[in-house]
């Protein structure tokens, strides 16, 4: 595949995100209208003064949560967000809150990142709090709203489903369980380092073991119940464009080094031979990570495949 073939796929992949948004970007629209509102502007222009804009931007955080709330939430805070409100961005917020009084919880603090580099959403529940969403708003941006309500469910469905707390629960499982491991294997009350290292090894394995993606599956779910298995769907068809995206780009650059070989000189076409080879075995490696994280008990997410997979059958069951 040429480099022309290439910038085509880029411009499709970009194309079919920028129909995503402009069609059906309802939250995201509600998102860059308060970002240009004069009241709130400042926080998010990158040319303002950093510290006034965290005031502005900790105002309405402050204002709405107590010290205790702001502090079980701190990992969030530390992500650079906003607070989501009926008077921020109502849309979102209602969302949230249909589904959370469906499901007979406690609406979740709700949070979308100030900057641009978060793809991703992620939801905390610690003990009998409330709990707290995380939303990404790149992920806002460069996907459909059917995809990114799938998402904000999967997320409400791990506060559901208390499944920090759970995980928490079984870290003391797997200290139980070195430690048993330690004195089992212990000689005269000492253990050799060697023993401990696997004792430590083999006690990690206990939570995966158990969980085995499980707790990512019942969040699935969760969304699909609540009519969002075609986001799912469409959400993981998309980053399986972009996967096969960067596939074609290593094949591209590879064609352009060869293309251009007879024009660099020798140490030219060293340099950027290694650099290509250090690129590419980065990005092999990670590929194989990946596949053992979604397809063995070590990862707690399942692959796009196998989420794709199971959300349409649900969508054929409920059919």
């Amino acid at each position: 595949m040429n480099v022309s073939k290439i910038v085509l796929s880029g411009l499709l992949v970009t194309s079919h995100v920028m129909v995503f948004a402009g069609n059906h970007g309802v939250y995201y629209s509600e998102l860059k209208a308060y970002k240009k509102d004069p009241a709130t502007k400042e926080m998010f222009d990158e040319w303002a003064h950093s510290g006034l804009a965290k005031i502005q931007r900790d105002i309405n955080t402050h204002k709405n949560l107590t010290f205790f709330q702001r502090f079980i939430r701190s990992a969030f805070l530390g992500l650079d967000v906003i607070l989501v409100a009926p008077e921020t961005l109502p849309k979102l917020y209602e969302y949230v809150d249909g589904i959370c009084h469906k499901a007979d919880i406690a609406t979740p603090t709700i949070f979308v990142t100030r900057h641009d580099g978060f793809f991703n959403a992620a939801a905390q529940k610690l003990f009998a709090s409330t709990g707290g969403i995380i939303v990404g708003q790149k992920l806002m941006h460069e996907v459909s709203d059917e995809s990114l309500e799938a998402i904000i469910a999967h997320e409400i469905g791990h506060i559901k489903h208390n499944h920090v707390n759970k995980m928490m629960a079984l870290g003391l499982v797997d200290w139980m369980v070195y430690f048993a491991l330690v004195k089992l294997l212990s000689e005269d009350g000492r253990i050799s380092k060697p023993r401990e290292l696997f004792a430590w090894i083999a006690s990690s394995f206990t939570s995966p073991l158990i969980i085995n993606k499980r707790f990512e599956k019942e969040a699935d779910l969760f969304a699909c119940d609540n009519g969002k298995a075609q986001g799912i769907v469409e959400f993981f068809e998309l980053m399986l464009e972009k996967e096969q995206l960067r596939e074609e780009e290593f094949v591209a650059i590879a064609e352009l080094l060869q293309k251009n070989r007879s024009d660099l000189s020798l140490w030219s076409n060293m340099i950027l031979g290694l650099r290509y080879s250090m690129a590419k075995f980065g990005h092999n490696f990670g590929t194989a990570f990946k596949y053992i994280y979604h397809n063995t008990f070590l990862g707690a997410h399942p692959s796009p495949e196998a989420r794709i997979a199971a959300a349409q059958k649900y969508l054929k069951q409920e059919a």
